[in-house]
Protein backbone atom coordinates (compact mmCIF):
# COMPACT_ATOMS: atom_id res chain seq x y z
CA UNK A 1 0.00 0.00 0.00
CA UNK A 2 1.64 3.20 -0.88
CA UNK A 3 1.21 7.22 1.01
CA UNK A 4 -0.96 8.87 -1.01
CA UNK A 5 -2.61 12.66 -0.08
CA UNK A 6 -4.94 14.36 -2.30
CA UNK A 7 -2.60 17.31 -3.30
CA UNK A 8 -0.90 17.64 -6.21
CA UNK A 9 3.07 16.59 -6.24
CA UNK A 10 4.86 19.54 -7.22
CA UNK A 11 8.30 17.97 -7.03
CA UNK A 12 9.56 14.54 -7.01
CA UNK A 13 13.05 13.01 -7.22
CA UNK A 14 14.72 9.51 -6.58
CA UNK A 15 17.93 9.27 -3.97
CA UNK A 16 20.38 6.74 -3.50
CA UNK A 17 22.10 5.79 0.27
CA UNK A 18 25.03 3.84 0.81
CA UNK A 19 24.51 2.54 4.51
CA UNK A 20 27.06 1.44 6.13
CA UNK A 21 26.91 -2.15 6.02
CA UNK A 22 27.46 -1.23 2.22
CA UNK A 23 23.93 -1.41 1.52
CA UNK A 24 22.14 0.86 -1.13
CA UNK A 25 19.11 1.78 -0.47
CA UNK A 26 16.58 3.84 -2.91
CA UNK A 27 14.43 6.33 -1.40
CA UNK A 28 11.68 8.57 -3.42
CA UNK A 29 11.22 11.82 -2.12
CA UNK A 30 7.73 14.01 -3.06
CA UNK A 31 6.89 17.88 -2.41
CA UNK A 32 3.35 18.67 -2.33
CA UNK A 33 1.83 21.92 -1.76
CA UNK A 34 1.65 21.21 2.45
CA UNK A 35 3.89 18.10 3.02
CA UNK A 36 6.75 16.27 2.39
CA UNK A 37 7.13 12.72 1.38
CA UNK A 38 10.16 10.42 2.02
CA UNK A 39 9.51 6.38 1.31
CA UNK A 40 12.60 4.29 1.14
CA UNK A 41 13.09 0.50 1.85
CA UNK A 42 10.22 -0.34 4.33
CA UNK A 43 10.01 3.48 5.87
CA UNK A 44 7.84 6.46 5.18
CA UNK A 45 8.27 9.65 6.29
CA UNK A 46 5.77 12.36 6.29
CA UNK A 47 6.54 16.12 7.16
CA UNK A 48 4.03 19.32 7.06
CA UNK A 49 6.34 22.01 5.39
CA UNK A 50 5.18 24.69 7.39
CA UNK A 51 7.08 23.09 10.31
CA UNK A 52 10.93 23.38 8.92
CA UNK A 53 13.13 25.43 10.74
CA UNK A 54 16.14 24.90 9.15
CA UNK A 55 17.00 23.09 6.36
CA UNK A 56 20.88 22.04 6.03
CA UNK A 57 23.03 20.65 3.58
CA UNK A 58 26.82 18.86 4.80
CA UNK A 59 29.09 16.59 3.25
CA UNK A 60 29.48 13.81 5.46
CA UNK A 61 33.19 12.48 4.68
CA UNK A 62 33.59 9.76 7.10
CA UNK A 63 36.52 10.41 8.46
CA UNK A 64 36.93 7.41 10.96
CA UNK A 65 37.17 5.34 8.32
CA UNK A 66 40.09 7.05 6.27
CA UNK A 67 42.09 7.35 9.19
CA UNK A 68 41.42 3.96 10.23
CA UNK A 69 42.08 2.42 7.28
CA UNK A 70 45.77 4.68 6.86
CA UNK A 71 46.91 3.70 10.40
CA UNK A 72 46.43 0.27 9.45
CA UNK A 73 47.99 0.55 6.33
CA UNK A 74 50.74 2.33 7.72
CA UNK A 75 51.10 -0.10 10.31
CA UNK A 76 51.11 -3.26 7.49
CA UNK A 77 53.88 -1.16 5.58
CA UNK A 78 56.14 -0.68 8.80
CA UNK A 79 55.86 -4.48 10.05
CA UNK A 80 56.74 -5.57 6.41
CA UNK A 81 59.77 -3.67 6.65
CA UNK A 82 60.98 -5.17 9.88
CA UNK A 83 60.35 -9.07 8.80
CA UNK A 84 62.75 -7.62 5.80
CA UNK A 85 65.37 -6.52 8.22
CA UNK A 86 64.94 -9.25 10.46
CA UNK A 87 64.10 -12.24 8.43
CA UNK A 88 61.24 -15.13 8.86
CA UNK A 89 62.85 -18.10 11.02
CA UNK A 90 60.35 -18.88 13.18
CA UNK A 91 56.65 -19.56 13.55
CA UNK A 92 56.25 -16.45 16.05
CA UNK A 93 58.50 -14.04 13.82
CA UNK A 94 56.20 -15.36 10.41
CA UNK A 95 52.98 -14.67 12.42
CA UNK A 96 54.48 -11.51 13.90
CA UNK A 97 55.84 -10.20 10.32
CA UNK A 98 53.25 -12.09 7.53
CA UNK A 99 50.48 -12.95 8.91
CA UNK A 100 49.29 -10.16 11.24
CA UNK A 101 50.82 -7.62 8.15
CA UNK A 102 48.99 -8.95 6.04
CA UNK A 103 45.44 -9.03 8.25
CA UNK A 104 46.10 -5.38 8.44
CA UNK A 105 46.65 -4.64 4.92
CA UNK A 106 43.44 -6.35 4.55
CA UNK A 107 41.59 -4.66 6.72
CA UNK A 108 42.96 -1.26 5.73
CA UNK A 109 41.85 -2.13 2.10
CA UNK A 110 38.34 -2.77 3.09
CA UNK A 111 38.27 0.43 5.33
CA UNK A 112 39.05 2.65 2.78
CA UNK A 113 36.95 1.21 0.42
CA UNK A 114 34.33 1.36 2.56
CA UNK A 115 35.42 5.20 3.22
CA UNK A 116 35.26 6.07 -0.83
CA UNK A 117 31.99 4.30 -1.17
CA UNK A 118 30.01 5.67 1.74
CA UNK A 119 30.83 9.47 1.35
CA UNK A 120 27.92 11.44 0.50
CA UNK A 121 26.04 14.80 1.37
CA UNK A 122 23.50 15.18 3.72
CA UNK A 123 20.07 17.63 3.76
CA UNK A 124 19.23 17.77 7.16
CA UNK A 125 15.69 19.46 7.69
CA UNK A 126 15.29 20.75 11.28
CA UNK A 127 11.47 20.94 12.63
CA UNK A 128 9.57 23.23 15.61
CA UNK A 129 10.38 20.21 17.93
CA UNK A 130 13.50 19.51 17.38
CA UNK A 131 13.18 16.48 15.06
CA UNK A 132 14.80 16.47 11.76
CA UNK A 133 14.54 14.80 8.41
CA UNK A 134 17.60 13.52 6.85
CA UNK A 135 17.90 12.62 3.14
CA UNK A 136 21.31 11.15 2.00
CA UNK A 137 22.89 11.13 -1.46
CA UNK A 138 25.89 11.03 -3.33
CA UNK A 139 24.15 13.98 -5.69
CA UNK A 140 24.69 17.49 -4.30
CA UNK A 141 22.41 19.06 -7.13
CA UNK A 142 19.47 16.43 -6.23
CA UNK A 143 19.50 17.50 -2.47
CA UNK A 144 19.57 21.49 -3.30
CA UNK A 145 16.49 20.86 -5.51
CA UNK A 146 14.85 19.58 -2.31
CA UNK A 147 16.18 22.37 -0.44
CA UNK A 148 15.16 24.53 -3.22
CA UNK A 149 11.33 23.47 -3.37
CA UNK A 150 11.04 23.22 0.17
CA UNK A 151 11.79 26.94 0.17
CA UNK A 152 9.54 28.06 -2.89
CA UNK A 153 6.34 25.72 -1.03
CA UNK A 154 7.01 27.70 2.31
CA UNK A 155 7.76 31.26 0.99
CA UNK A 156 3.90 30.48 -0.49
CA UNK A 157 5.83 31.20 -4.68
CA UNK A 158 3.63 27.49 -5.73
CA UNK A 159 0.29 29.66 -4.78
CA UNK A 160 1.36 32.71 -6.05
CA UNK A 161 1.95 31.22 -9.21
CA UNK A 162 -1.32 29.27 -9.10
CA UNK A 163 -3.47 32.40 -8.10
CA UNK A 164 -1.71 33.81 -11.55
CA UNK A 165 -2.60 31.10 -14.02
CA UNK A 166 -5.90 30.88 -12.77
CA UNK A 167 -6.42 34.96 -13.20
CA UNK A 168 -4.96 34.15 -16.88
CA UNK A 169 -7.73 31.19 -17.75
Amino acid sequence: MELTTPERILFETEVYEVDDDLKVKKGNVKITESRIMFRSNGNAKLLYISGIQMVEIKKENRWGFLIGGMILLVSSAIMYLLGLEFGVGSFSSALMFFVIPTAFLFISLLLLYWWFVTRSYLLDMHTNFGRKLRIRSKSKEDLYEIANAVELVKMGAVRMLQRKEKAFV
